[in-house]
C-alpha cells in the first residue's frame, strides 16, 4: 500500500511538472501605460488572442499552447513588435525603448534563443546598413558609378546572407524555427532537396503545423513540377508534329454554319491553316494580307482554313464578315487543337502542300504571296 501511494504521488508530480502553460512578463523602459496586445499567425495573418494592461512599464499574459510557434507583442499603435516563439514556459521580455521593440531581450524560451542566435549571426549585417546609407547619399548627389559599385556590393552580400540563411535551415531540421524559416525560403530550394528537408522536419518534429504547412507547399511544388514536365512534353510533341515536312495533326471542328469539318478533307490543295481571333489585333491585320493572297491563288489550287480561339461566337462571325473572309472558317473556342500544334501566340500559320504536309510556317504579308508564287507558278 505505502508503495502504491508513493508510485501515485511521484506519477502526480510528473504530470504537474509537464502542464501545458506558459507565463509572458515583460518590462518596458519610459511607457507609464497603455496596451499590450499578445497575437500569433493564424491563417497566415497575425491575430490577437489577449491583451494586456500596461501598468508602470510592466505587462504579463498567462495561457497555454499546444506547440511552439510564433507570437507577437504590439503595443498601443506601435507598428513593430516584439516576435518571439511562444511556448509553455516562463518567459520574460524587456525593452529599453518602445520604438525599437525589435531590440527586446527575451529569456526563458529556448526556442526563441535559436531564433535570436540566428538573428544576431547573419553576416555583414552592419556593412548592409552602412551600404544603404552610402548608396542614398550617392544617389542624393547623382553619383552613378558610386551607386553602382555599392549595388554591387550589395548584391553580393546579399548572396552570402543567403547561403547562411539555407545552410542554417538545412543545419535546424530539428527545431521549430529551421522549420518556419523552411517556409519563408522553400522557393530557394530543388525539389528533391526540399522534398528531403520535409521528410527530416517530419521525423523530428511531427505534425508540427509549420511541418504540415511545408508538406502543403511540397505538394503544391510537386504538382506545378509535374503540369511543367506535362507541359514541355506537350511543347516537344507540339515541335515535332508541326516540323517542316511533317504531316499536320488531321483535326474535326465546327464550321460557321454548325457542320463539321475536317483538315484532311482539303487535301489536294495547298492549304493556310490560320489560328486567328476576333480580338487580336495583329490577326485582323493580316487579315487583308490572307484575303489578297486567296483572290490571287485561289482558282491556282490554293486554299485557307481559319482556326478561331474565339469563346463568343457572335464577335468571331461579326469579325469574319467584317474582313470578307470567305474561305472555310471553324472555331476552337476550348483551345484543344491550338494545344496540339503548340500554338503560343496568335497569328500562328502553318503552310500545307497537297498531301498535307508542313512547307512552311508563320509566312506573313508579302511573304505568304512570294512562296505561293514559288508554289503554284
Amino acid at each position: 500500500m505505502k508503495n502504491f501511494l508513493l508510485a501515485t504521488f511521484v506519477a502526480i508530480s510528473f504530470m504537474a511538472c509537464q502542464q501545458k502553460n506558459y507565463t509572458i512578463e515583460g518590462t518596458i523602459e519610459g511607457v507609464t501605460e497603455g496596451q499590450a496586445i499578445l497575437q500569433k499567425i493564424i491563417d497566415g495573418k497575425p491575430t490577437p488572442i489577449d491583451t494586456a494592461v500596461i501598468t508602470e512599464g510592466k505587462f504579463s499574459f498567462t495561457g497555454s499552447e499546444e506547440e511552439p510557434q510564433i507570437y507577437l507583442i504590439f503595443v498601443d499603435q506601435n507598428k513593430t513588435p516584439i516576435m518571439f516563439f511562444g511556448e509553455n514556459k516562463h518567459i520574460t521580455i524587456t525593452a529599453d525603448d518602445v520604438n525599437k521593440l525589435n531590440d527586446a531581450i527575451i529569456e526563458g524560451s529556448p526556442i526563441t534563443d535559436i531564433l535570436t542566435k540566428f538573428t544576431e549571426e547573419v553576416p555583414e549585417q552592419g556593412r548592409m546598413k552602412e551600404l544603404n546609407e552610402e548608396y542614398q547619399k550617392a544617389r542624393m548627389t547623382s553619383d552613378k558609378e558610386k551607386m553602382e559599385a555599392l549595388s554591387t556590393e550589395g548584391k553580393e552580400l546579399m548572396q552570402e546572407q543567403k547561403a547562411y540563411f539555407i545552410q542554417f535551415i538545412k543545419d535546424n531540421t530539428d527545431n521549430v524555427v529551421g522549420a518556419n524559416m523552411a517556409l519563408r525560403a522553400m522557393r530557394e530550394f530543388e525539389l528533391d532537396e526540399f522534398k528531403e528537408l520535409v521528410s527530416q522536419f517530419e521525423a523530428n518534429l511531427g505534425e508540427h503545423q509549420y511541418v504540415t504547412k511545408l508538406k502543403e507547399a511540397l505538394e503544391q511544388m510537386e504538382k506545378a513540377e509535374e503540369m511543367q514536365k506535362e507541359a514541355a512534353e506537350k511543347k516537344a510533341a507540339a515541335e515535332k508534329a508541326t516540323s517542316i515536312g511533317a504531316i499536320a495533326p488531321d483535326f474535326t471542328l465546327e464550321t460557321v454554319d454548325g457542320e463539321q469539318l475536317s483538315l484532311s478533307s482539303l487535301k489536294g490543295k495547298y492549304v493556310l491553316v490560320d489560328f486567328w481571333a476576333s480580338w487580336c489585333k495583329p490577326c485582323r491585320n493580316e487579315n487583308p494580307n490572307v484575303v489578297k493572297a486567296y483572290k490571287k491563288f485561289n482558282a491556282k489550287g490554293f486554299d485557307v482554313l481559319s482556326v478561331s480561339l474565339d469563346k463568343d461566337s457572335v464577335k468571331w462571325k461579326e469579325a469574319i464578315k467584317a474582313d470578307g473572309l470567305v474561305w472555310n472558317q471553324v472555331i476552337d473556342s476550348k483551345g484543344d487543337i491550338a494545344q496540339v500544334y503548340g500554338v503560343q501566340g496568335i497569328p500562328f500559320t502553318l503552310l500545307l502542300d497537297k498531301e498535307g504536309k508542313i512547307v512552311e510556317k508563320n509566312l506573313r504579308g508579302e511573304a505568304l504571296e512570294e512562296k505561293l508564287t514559288e508554289l503554284l507558278n
